[in-house]
């Protein structure tokens, strides 16, 4: 699995994936079965499978030291992922800029423009 560790180092080979969002902290269950969904509809359009998480995650950003603890760090949740048919991680620094983006920036410049989502 390729680890994609920010924005920036998004390249014109990414573009064009079925993505799926969220911290994926602790990766159980619920998650494996949504990854599972992810990977079967990237098989069908021949894409590849991209999880977007954050780091820190937004409730460190927006609740300072009142966030509830991670149940995995960010290497461990790249072990866990790793076992499963996921593409690539990208790893979104969710800092106040990123935070601010409106949603139309975010789903045209990133979605759209720069990941070529084909499927979320």
């Amino acid at each position: 699995m390729e680890l994609i560790r920010g924005i920036h180092n998004i390249k014109a080979q990414h573009h064009g994936c079925v993505l799926t969002i969220g911290n994926f902290d602790g990766v159980h269950l619920g998650h494996q079965e949504v990854l599972s969904q992810v990977s079967k509809q990237a098989a069908a359009l021949g894409l590849p499978s991209v999880v977007m998480t954050f780091e820190p995650q937004p409730m460190e950003l927006f609740a300072k030291g009142k966030a509830p603890a991670r149940l995995t760090r960010l290497r461990d949740k790249y072990v866990q992922l790793s076992k499963l048919d996921i593409s690539r991680l990208l790893c979104v620094n969710f800092n106040q800029y990123f935070a601010s983006l409106s949603a139309e920036a975010f789903i045209k410049d990133l979605l759209v423009d720069k990941l070529g989502v084909k499927f979320l």
